[in-house]
């Protein structure tokens, strides 16, 4: 089969797939097989390139990580590659973490499930399927799950990681840095690292939080290689930018100081942004920005009180987001804030609130979600519970067109169309602010050509 060419790939927002990098990487290094990586979104895959891609490699194990959203359309392009291969199915990701006893009856044609961070529970299966792989011996391996006699057994999970640095750099080479794009601002390629995972706060809503790691542990890479791996990617893919997709970089003073004083010990002068929170005080802030800090990304989701404490989000207080505003654009660092439209506890009234606290705000750029409870979060379970869940349609949890969710207080139609609105709202707002500026306008056109600048406009991503 044809690989695409470079020009004919969709340029859109697209996050880094590190459970696949970090997992193709360490059986790179410390498995005897032969592994390929590829990331069929990053390359435009339809259902029939990728089964032909798939019989093209023809490998005896197919690992397959599948979010909430493709997990049903996707059970019938791996239904075909089942009845046209001989190789074993291995799926991944939160939505079979969380559903795993059912998704797997369902599904007989799945041999077995990775269950939360998989990269060494993938490592043991592979290793054991290379030698013997007995009921037996795959009961040894934590967090899988697997069939006996047909029988479904789903193992214990496997304790987090303690020491991220084990693992080696993520794959960059099968998993082409050029193909995603997230938040950035001083250049492309925008090269996407880790130095953290987990996060100490409660988000209800949040599946990295509640499934995959399903622990409130903070877990941090030690700085020095966290700056090796910035070098070492400026080097080899010509990064232009990093950002840190971490689910909160800065949440640890001392780590986030402590990667600062690396990058300046080395006079590193590569840029980067992070999803951080606005819980940093000005100091380590100025320090940030003398380390190359351009952008910071932080959630907001609501201005009501009870619904950010009812969400495990009571630490955002608005008179402090406020002022780490007014702090980054003092320092000149770009403001990313999320806002959610139809958390438990919304109403018109506030929603509409949320917004013009969006537009005083004035961040660089906001994005706009519409809540989504996906299995395995407190927030599916209360969902359930309640009775306001509307479907069990997976292929409706996009965050992005509709709302699966309906209160007394607010309809899944009134959260859609508030939803719309918003968007709007927010694009008149950046519009009339580039009209100010139209140096503002040439300079982000600059970076991400006129097509992409005006795409981002349309979603309400970019500003």
């Amino acid at each position: 089969m044809q690989i695409k060419k470079k020009s004919d790939f969709k340029d859109h927002y697209l996050p880094y797939p590190f459970f696949i990098g970090y997992a193709s990487a360490l059986l790179k290094r410390d498995v005897d097989a032969d592994i390929k990586a590829v990331d069929a979104c990053a390359l435009d895959f339809d259902d029939k390139e990728f089964v032909e891609y798939v019989k093209r490699y023809d490998p005896d194990l197919l690992v397959v990580e599948i979010p909430t959203i493709s997990f049903p359309l996707m059970m019938n392009v791996l239904r075909e590659i089942k009845k046209t291969t001989e190789c074993k199915i291995a799926c991944a990701g939160a939505h079979i973490t969380a559903l795993t006893n059912e998704t797997m009856k369902k599904y007989k044609f799945i041999d077995y499930a990775l269950l939360g961070e998989y990269e060494i529970s993938l490592k043991e299966l592979v290793n054991v399927l290379t030698t013997n792989a007995t009921p037996k011996n795959l009961e040894q391996i934590q967090g899988i799950a697997f069939r006996d006699n047909g029988k479904v057994k789903v193992n214990p999970r496997r304790n987090l990681l303690k020491d991220l640095d084990i693992l080696p750099f993520p794959d960059r080479d099968d998993l082409n840095v050029n193909h995603y794009h997230d938040f950035e601002i001083a250049g492309r390629p925008c090269v996407q690292l880790l130095s953290s995972r987990g996060c100490p706060f409660n988000c209800s809503f949040c599946l990295e939080r509640q499934v995959l790691y399903a622990s409130p542990i903070y877990r941090k890479r030690n700085p020095v290689k966290v700056v090796d791996e910035m070098e070492y990617v400026a080097e080899k893919y010509n990064a232009k930018q990093i950002y840190f997709d971490d689910q909160t970089m800065t949440v640890s003073k001392e780590h986030v100081t402590a990667i600062c004083m690396e990058i300046l010990s080395r006079n590193l002068d590569l840029p980067w942004a992070c999803m951080g929170d606005i819980t940093l005080d000005f100091k380590t802030l100025e320090l940030m920005k003398k380390a190359g800090c351009v952008g910071i990304k932080f959630g907001i989701e609501t201005i009501c009180p009870e619904t950010l404490k009812r969400a495990g989000k009571g630490f955002v207080n608005l008179q402090k987001a406020k002022l780490f505003r007014e702090w980054c654009k003092k320092l000149g660092i770009w403001t990313h804030a999320t806002y959610t439209i139809g958390l438990p506890g919304d109403t018109e009234e506030k929603v509409k609130a949320t917004l013009k606290f969006a537009l005083e705000l004035d961040t660089d750029s906001a994005q706009f979600s519409i809540a989504t409870p996906f299995p395995g979060t407190p927030f599916f379970e209360t969902a359930k519970k309640e009775g306001w869940l509307l479907t069990l349609d997976w292929t409706k949890y996009d965050g992005n067109v509709s709302s699966v969710l309906t209160y007394p207080s607010l309809s899944k139609e009134k959260i859609e169309e508030l939803f719309h609105s918003l968007g709007k709202s927010w694009q008149i707002h950046i519009i009339k602010r580039y009209l100010l500026n139209p140096f503002r306008l040439m300079k982000r056109a600059k970076l991400l050509g006129l097509k992409n600048l005006f795409k981002g406009l349309r979603y309400s991503y970019l500003g």
